[in-house]
């Protein structure tokens, strides 16, 4: 349980560090697309305000006050004031050449220390744009007299003709730190918003991740004791119906053949020892007899009677042992068979713990295809999103069009009312075309926003089949060193049974000697000299008897220390 908890905190706090990076980043780019936004419907007002100004500036004088008449700088100043008067968020208005030397200011700008003749800070790629296009533009944001402005720039053309060239500059300023206080007051809604529902999707995952592991867990604990020998344990009941289901199946048949074929190799072992003891004693008596025999050759006629008892008991005692280590035979004959079925099994389990890894190995590759194509997804909303500024630039241009055309109209009195009425329309249609720009757009940013969020889950989804196949592999490494346990297990087996049937040819070589000397010790009735040799052949077959008898306890000692190493109950 404290490894289960440890992998489960180590994912959840992998998880919530990428959900926080994702905030963070959404965080910026929701602050920086609104502030650019900000910043652009600032630059096309305040360039908008500069080219309605345009109307009352009288060229000429314009091109007087280049040719250092500097008495109407001051005119044209107070009749370029009116702008800000009206419009209060802008900082000041004033008039420059095209290299950015003043020459008209307007109150405001006159307090800020700026005055006619003055090089002014200009954005230099802003300038170049509007002299090649002829049409308003806005700078970037920039410091200049101890403030940070953002201004609008209109061009003034000889004679108000736009295919003329350009005579001078309609500037008008805006305070750029507004922009960032605007950007927070719009964007602190959202990310509170945004920030809920992926914190909540965290929790939720991370919950997800750890009902998931719990099974492989299960596993792992218990095939980690079986590893260690313990046997007691109750079978898995994972009630699932997959590919872990199916390892956790496999897993309780393998020990449950491996905990019956190792409690009989314990009781089989006991019985041979049990039957080595028999022998030993067994031996121990014929030794003795043998050297009473020795002793008392002088007696061998009044003693032979009981030495045939005795030569018949000790044949009878063989041919039982003869029977039991037959049985013992038949019996590790049987438990090879076994470990060889359970081997297989084993193999058969490993099997399905590969095809399980081959099936997490297709998910990762299908996961990492749609990854792929949210990507082009994500590409080509950015196209469609370039698109709709092209839109939101022409309805623009379209808009100050029709406000141009509608002050040429009011120049033109009755004459231009008319025109004044297809203007106005124009005006609205480009309004609209305008709205409904921000529309499509407000979309696209929405869809472009819901396929990272899908790109960001798929991901996530990635590394988690990936922690997956990780721990199947893991059982897998289980699994083969149980099945290693089961080879050495079978293969012990296999070396028993073959001591067993050494042994069982060499108990039934006994026998067929004790026969030889039954019938020796009855000739022995007749012949002393008979008797002895019989007594010397009887105590080498108890020798080798008892070499076999010590060599089997030897085994039988050793199998038991090795069945110990296993809790079967």
């Amino acid at each position: 349980m404290k490894d289960q908890n440890r992998l489960t905190l180590k994912l959840g706090t992998i998880i919530m560090g990428i959900l926080l990076f994702c905030i963070l980043v959404i965080s910026l780019s929701m602050y920086r697309t609104n502030y650019n936004e900000i910043k652009k419907t600032a630059g096309i007002e305040l360039y908008g305000c500069a080219n309605i100004t345009t109307a009352l500036v009288d060229p000429t004088e314009i091109e007087k006050i280049l040719a250092g008449d500097s008495t109407l700088s001051a005119k044209l100043g107070d009749d370029i004031g009116w702008t800000i008067e009206h419009k209060h968020i802008f900082e000041g208005q004033y008039i420059i050449d095209p290299n950015g030397i003043v020459l008209a200011v307007d109150e405001n700008v006159s307090k800020q220390g700026i005055s006619v003749g003055d090089q002014f800070a200009i954005d230099a790629k802003a300038i170049q744009d509007l002299l090649e296009t002829k049409s308003p533009t806005y700078s970037d944001v920039y410091t200049f007299a101890g403030m940070k402005r953002l201004t609008g720039y209109a061009p003034i053309f000889k004679d108000h003709d736009p295919n003329n060239e350009v005579i001078a500059i309609s500037a008008i300023d805006f305070e750029a730190s507004i922009l960032h206080e605007r950007t927070w007051q719009m964007v602190k809604g959202s990310l509170l918003f945004s920030i809920l529902p992926i914190l909540l999707l965290g929790g939720t995952t991370i919950y997800l991740i750890k009902r998931a592991t719990d099974p492989l867990n299960k596993i792992i604990v218990y095939a980690r004791k079986v590893a260690d020998g313990d046997l007691t344990g109750g079978e898995l009941d994972l009630q699932q119906k997959d590919e872990i289901g199916q390892l956790s199946t496999d897993l309780n048949q393998l020990v449950f053949h491996f905990r019956d074929v190792l409690g009989q190799v314990s009781n089989n072992s006991e019985e041979v020892a049990q039957a080595s003891l028999l022998l030993t004693a067994g031996t121990e008596e014929i030794v003795k007899s043998a050297e009473q025999n020795s002793i008392d050759l002088q007696k061998v006629q009044t003693s032979s009677q009981f030495q045939v008892e005795i030569v018949q008991k000790t044949n009878e005692t063989l041919n039982d042992i003869s029977s039991r280590t037959q049985e013992i035979s038949a019996r590790a004959q049987s438990l090879t068979e076994e470990s060889v079925q359970t081997l297989e099994q084993s193999e058969n389990g490993d099997q399905t713990l590969q095809k399980a890894i081959l099936q997490m190995g297709l998910m990762n590759d299908r996961m990492e295809e749609l990854t792929d194509s949210m990507a082009v997804l994500s590409k080509k909303s950015e196209q469609i999103d370039q698109i709709l500024t092209v839109i939101t630039m022409i309805s623009d241009q379209t808009n100050l069009l029709a406000l141009n055309a509608a002050i040429e109209a009011s120049r033109a009195g009755e004459h231009g009312k008319g025109f004044a009425v297809v203007a106005a329309e124009i005006r609205k249609l480009a309004e609209q075309s305008a709205q409904s720009a921000q529309q499509i757009g407000i979309l696209i940013h929405e869809i472009q926003e819901d396929t990272k969020n899908v790109a960001s889950v798929t991901t996530e989804s990635v590394e988690g089949v990936k922690l997956g196949t990780e721990m199947i592999e893991s059982g897998g490494q289980a699994f083969k060193g149980i099945r290693q346990s089961i080879s050495t297990v079978t293969t012990e087996i296999s070396d028993m049974y073959n001591e067993f049937t050494q042994i069982n040819g060499s108990v039934q070589q006994i026998v067929d000697g004790m026969k030889s000397v039954e019938e020796k010790a009855h000739e022995n009735r007749n012949s002393t000299n008979e008797i002895a040799n019989n007594t010397e052949e009887q105590t080498a077959a108890i020798e080798e008897i008892a070499a076999l008898m010590e060599t089997m306890q030897s085994m039988t000692e050793n199998l038991q220390d090795k069945v110990k190493n296993f809790k079967l109950t």
